[in-house]
């Protein structure tokens, strides 16, 4: 599975995009495709922000806690 890309890089986006580049070529300068480009600014135009606020943490969700965890060690 792909990293995710950076916060860093998702605002660098947002700001070569507000300074008048257009979508073709801040993906040629930031070396990224031109979905992601696309993507990110969606993103904001919608959110305000460069990552989705309702994004959910990939993975199970956890059964037992740490402190079931010490119970059990007990």
């Amino acid at each position: 599975m792909p990293l995710a890309y950076s916060n860093d890089l998702k605002e660098r986006i947002v700001f070569l995009h507000f300074d008048g580049y257009d979508r073709k070529t801040i993906a040629e300068l930031l070396y990224i495709s031109k979905q992601l480009v696309n993507k990110v600014l969606r993103i904001y135009y919608k959110w305000g922000c460069v990552e989705h606020p309702f994004k959910r943490q990939r993975g199970r969700k956890k059964i037992l806690s740490r402190e079931d965890m010490q119970l059990i060690g007990t």
